[in-house]
């Protein structure tokens, strides 16, 4: 696969999240780059760590991972590079969703994390089958078959758990912006130049 062919569709989906979000908020959504910023680093920190932990833990416990990357795989393909792309992008949706849902007065933990648990399950699926579809690979292969290895009903529990963790670590990091960005990022990079180092 080329690429610039990957670029396209990571750029595809950007607006896709934006169309999405415009679509709720009926209206255009003017975007402040460093609260957008925010969103991504904190959430591609997150996502990645979370794969990282949470993979080695199901290995460890059931003997095989729950999922395995195809693309740019690290840390025995618990995790990508190209995963902080994908989760940056969940932290720009959830960013555009927040301020939607909190004009409509939806700012509860418990609606924010089972909007997260619910949105992030359909999201991987959509871009793991459109991914699928067009360059006949997965990105992430689940290895249970209950949705076909596009992802999995056992990412339920763990997607609820994440949302609870994800919203409050966004309203702490809301108070210290300029370090949860530097903080979030210098975890970002650690974390995939450990895992690029470690498959050479």
């Amino acid at each position: 696969m080329h690429p610039y062919l990957l670029i396209l569709y990571s750029l595809t989906w950007i607006v896709i999240i934006y169309a999405v979000n415009f679509w709720i908020a009926g209206k255009s959504i003017k975007i402040n780059p460093s609260k957008a910023l925010l969103y991504i680093s904190t959430m591609a920190a997150l996502g990645v760590l979370g794969e990282v932990v949470f993979d080695t833990v199901y290995n460890f416990t059931l003997g095989h991972p729950l999922w395995q990357y195809h693309i740019f795989p690290i840390h025995h393909a618990y995790t990508s590079v190209y995963s902080i792309f994908l989760w940056g992008t969940v932290g720009l949706y959830m960013y555009l969703l927040h301020g939607t849902l909190k004009k409509r007065h939806t700012d509860s933990l418990y609606i924010l994390a089972t909007i997260f648990c619910i949105e992030a399950i359909v999201f991987e699926a959509l871009v793991n089958l459109s991914y699928l579809a067009i360059f006949k690979d997965f990105i992430f292969y689940y290895l249970p078959g209950d949705l076909w290895h596009i992802t999995s009903v056992q990412t339920l529990p763990l997607y609820l758990f994440a949302g609870f963790i994800t919203i409050q670590t966004f309203e702490y990091a809301k108070s210290r912006q300029k370090a949860a960005i530097i903080g979030s990022t210098a975890l970002v990079v650690c974390l995939v130049g450990v895992g690029i180092l470690l498959n050479r």
